[in-house]
This record gives C-alpha cells, structure tokens and sequence, in this order.
C-alpha cells in the first residue's frame, strides 16, 4: 500500500514539475519575447485602433525615439470622423467640418489659440550625396533650463542604425535643415483653446495622423480618420 502511494506521489510530482517547466518557458521563451517585440515595434500584424494608438497616455510613442525614426502606421482607409464628431461636438459638426485637419483650421479661427506647446519633431533627411540625417528636436520640459529646445542630430548606416553627431554651438535647426532636402517631417504638439478645450496632436508632413480633441469632458480620438468619442 505504502508502495502504491509513494509511487502515485513520485507521478503527481512529476506531472507537476513538466507542467511547471512548461509554464515556464511559455513565459520566459514565448509570452515575453512577444511582448517585448510588440513594445519595440517589431510586431505589426493588427491594426491598432484609435483608442489604442490616439487615447495612449503619450498620444504616440512613434515621436519619441531618440533617433527621430517614428514608426508608420498604415492607414486602415475606415472613416467615422464626422460621425463621431457629431458624438463628441455637435455643434461643430454642424459647421460641415469634414477632416482633422478642418476641424484644427476651425478651432485656431473660431475659438482661438490660448496656448501651443510642440512637443517634438522629428526631419528626416538626404544630403546631396544619398546619405541619411535625422534631427530630433525635444521641446522645453516646464524645467528652468535656458533652453528651450534641445537638438540632437543623427546619421543612419547602411543598415538604418543611428548614430549621434556631436552638435557644436552655432548648428542650429535651420542650419542643419539646410544641409540636405526634408524627405519626412513629424511634428508632435498640445494646443490649449480659448474656451479652456484642448487638443493634442501629431502631424506627418502637413497630414494629422493621430489626435485628440477634449471638448469639456467628450473626447474624440482619431488615427488618421478613424475615430471614436468617449468620455
């Protein structure tokens, strides 16, 4: 009997240790390789939505690598801005607002710029020769630095790898931007309306390719025309 039972224990202890194993390595070999990849970019397969991409605490993280290299997300072609804007501002619909890019037109006129804060911008550039630079500009902080900018500038390799270029004290944006042609501009930025109503948005070349407009408490979120109205 006593047999029986040391035998079923060295089976249940068995069983357990394989399964455990197993647990491990889904997470260890499986889960988490997956997730770092889709926190560094490196798995696309799904659309992201609206609320995902648009309502993330940092509208999108595609501005802020250091290299100035956003990632680009495809447009899925879907359009439910005006149908959403009707949900979230009614009576800015109503002004035949058809586009993101409309509707900031129509906040900077009708209501009015109380503040803009850029956040980030990102050039992408080629030089005369072929080769590849890209600045990245950070905009001030809120800190008590006396800068209001800071400018890093890069060059890619073959394989698109940055590398930083040390930076002396008379290169400026401009003087960088005119050492090659903008192939890509991106820029990230936060208006603050007249009414106190705010938005936050990041534009690719002149085209918005996210946003969000808080409209006293109803949000609309857009990737691309894609949007969605919460609360």
């Amino acid at each position: 009997m006593n047999d029986i039972k040391l035998k079923n224990w060295l089976i249940a202890a068995v069983v357990l240790f394989t399964l455990g194993g197993a647990a491990d390595y889904y997470f260890l070999h499986i889960l988490f390789p997956l997730k770092q990849d889709i926190l560094h970019g490196a798995v696309t397969d799904q659309q992201p939505s609206p609320g995902a991409m648009a309502t993330a605490t940092h509208i999108d993280s595609t501005l802020h690598g250091e290299a100035g290299t956003a990632a680009v997300v495809a447009d899925s072609g879907k359009d439910t801005f005006n149908e959403s804007l009707r949900a979230c501002a009614p009576e800015i619909a109503a002004q035949a607002v058809g586009t993101p890019e409309a509707l900031i037109e129509y906040l900077r006129k009708s209501l009015g710029i109380k503040s803009e804060n850029v956040l980030v911008e990102n050039y992408h550039l080629v030089l005369p020769d072929g080769a590849k630079r890209r600045i990245h500009v950070i905009g001030d902080d809120n800190t008590n630095s006396k800068d209001k900018k800071i400018v890093k500038f890069y060059k890619l390799d073959a394989q698109e790898l940055p590398e930083e270029i040390p930076l002396s004290k008379g290169d400026t944006v401009e003087k960088l931007l005119a050492t090659g042609k903008v192939a890509r501009a991106e820029k990230k930025m936060e208006l603050l309306l007249k009414d106190d109503s705010t938005a936050s948005l990041e534009m690719h070349d002149n085209t918005i390719f996210q946003f969000q407009f808080n409209n006293h408490g109803k949000v609309l979120s857009c990737l691309y025309k894609d949007c969605q109205c919460g609360q």
